[in-house]
């Protein structure tokens, strides 16, 4: 019995710090990737767009879904929270709508343009799925996944469509 505790506290404890360098893994993963593929001149345009398209509407998203409409709240280790919501969310959502933006595909692909956006949403849909598993995520159970692909899309939709005049210069 002694010996099933340790083992149980043991996997809470490696599972608490799984939860705790989650989200610090997966920025450092992201702006690693993104200084090694993007070029410093595209960087300059797209930092910017990242931040606003990808942070800022985070922020928003949850402030709507989260406080006003409490379809899903955050439930992050207190080193990573800032009042209810995850520190480095919107620092990931910027540098994957930087990445979203600069792999966008050329002209002469355009119809593949609602597939990348559809690849895109099934990602971040997927990317909730292992939020949640990790317990740093808790939504409404009617909101996977058709409702959550959905406003994926939308978020990933704007983007586009808030970005483009700025982004044909390298696609």
């Amino acid at each position: 019995m002694v010996i099933l505790s340790a083992i149980d506290h043991f996997a809470r404890g490696f599972f608490m710090t799984i939860q705790v360098l989650f989200y610090p893994s997966v920025v450092l993963v992201l702006l690693a990737f993104i200084l090694l593929t993007i070029p410093r001149a595209a960087l300059r345009t797209l930092v910017p767009l990242g931040l606003v398209l990808g942070g800022l509407v985070d922020t928003i998203c949850n402030f709507i879904c989260g406080n006003l409409l409490r379809i899903y709240s955050f439930t992050s280790p207190g080193i990573l929270d800032a009042s209810g919501h995850l520190i480095l969310a919107p620092l990931a959502w910027s540098l994957v709508i930087i990445a979203f933006l600069y792999f966008w595909p050329s002209k002469k692909f355009e119809p593949l343009t609602y597939f990348y956006i559809l690849a895109w949403g099934l990602l971040a849909t997927g990317f909730s799925q292992v939020v949640d598993f990790l317990e740093l995520f808790d939504y409404s159970d009617w909101l996977y996944p058709l409702p959550m692909l959905i406003l994926f899309l939308v978020r990933f939709s704007l983007a586009a469509w808030v970005a483009k005049p700025w982004t044909n210069s390298w696609v």
